[in-house]
């Protein structure tokens, strides 16, 4: 008799599974043991230690013991030293910076003159008495001519030539006045602003700087199509959250910052000094953001309104002195 062979038992699936997860885990161990190399150069040092464990459960409910690492970057001796000094040397700038601030705040604190009597004693205390000194030595040369060529004071010919003389030292004094005239005022202008230079300049000697992290090794443990499916699909949307994140970041970083970069924090917020006003986006606290140019002239802003604030934050709103509204940011925002 001859009996009807069986079909074989197909393997079970959730086994097979396992089997090569625990494949994959091993694998994936040993690849991050390899890819940690340390280096050594004369510059400094990268090393990497296994500094603790992670658990990680599978599917099927079996854990798996991780081991997880620390990069160390050490400098050389020499480079150590320079990264100290260079971190004293911001350090001393940015309270450099900071003691000078109290000496800004004085000078933003008052207007700068560049009224007609403010430049004419500007001119007079910086250049008048070098071009005087000249004149007076061209006069007293003038009368040492005159006597040496026989011509008295008093006589027609000493009278004209004074005259001639005095006509042309007021024609040179009208046109050296014009061009002083101008240049006073740029200098005016340039002492109130050199404070404000320096400090600029200190603020940039004293910078934060980003730590200069190495590129760490990576291990990719193999998933199966399900996780990566939805590993896909999380991406696709987390790709979208970003590129929205990164739009809201950029608008409303500018309106954050600008507060704090202006004098004392108030900005012109009146409608009536914009045009090409555009609402963009909405705060937390409910206050339309809106893209605008300044009347007076500029680049596309972003900021608020002060009819706005004053509806939910009046004590953030004050009119100035030329009759326009100005906000405060950081009171309007909060």
């Amino acid at each position: 008799m001859v009996s009807t062979p069986k079909a074989p038992k197909a393997p079970d699936p959730t086994q097979t599974a396992a089997a090569q997860t625990a494949t994959n885990v091993d694998t994936a161990i040993a690849n991050a043991g390899l890819s940690h190399t340390n280096q050594y150069t004369p510059d400094g040092s990268l090393e990497y230690k296994v500094t603790g464990y992670q658990t990680m459960t599978d599917q099927n409910g079996k854990t798996y013991k991780l081991p997880t690492y620390s990069a160390y970057q050490t400098y050389s001796p020499e480079n150590q030293a320079i990264y100290d000094q260079t971190q004293q040397t911001q350090l001393g700038l940015a309270r450099l910076a900071n003691d000078q601030t109290a000496k800004v705040s004085g000078i933003l604190g008052s207007n700068v003159d560049l009224s007609a009597g403010s430049v004419d004693k500007y001119v007079n205390d910086h250049w008048q008495s070098g071009f005087n000194n000249q004149w007076d030595r061209d006069q007293a040369s003038l009368e040492q001519s005159l006597a040496d060529k026989g011509i008295a004071m008093g006589s027609a010919a000493y009278d004209n030539a004074m005259r001639d003389f005095t006509t042309r030292k007021q024609a040179a004094s009208d046109q050296y006045l014009g061009d002083m005239y101008s240049n006073a005022q740029n200098s005016i202008l340039t002492e109130r602003n050199q404070p404000l230079n320096e400090i600029s300049a200190l603020m940039s000697g004293s910078q934060v700087h980003q730590p200069n992290y190495v590129n760490t090794p990576t291990t990719q443990l193999p998933t199966v199509d399900q996780a990566g499916l939805i590993n896909e699909n999380f991406n696709q949307k987390m790709g979208i959250y970003n590129q929205q994140l990164a739009q809201s970041n950029a608008a409303m970083g500018g309106l954050f910052g600008l507060g704090g970069t202006l004098l004392g924090g108030w900005a012109k917020s009146d409608r009536r000094l914009k045009q090409d006003i555009k609402r963009v986006g909405t705060l937390e606290n409910g206050l339309p953001v809106y893209a605008f140019r300044y009347k007076e002239g500029g680049p596309m802003q972003l900021g608020l309104m002060s009819d706005d604030v004053r509806e939910i934050h009046p004590d953030a709103v004050f009119e100035h002195a030329d009759g326009f509204d100005r906000v405060d940011y950081e009171r309007a925002v909060a």
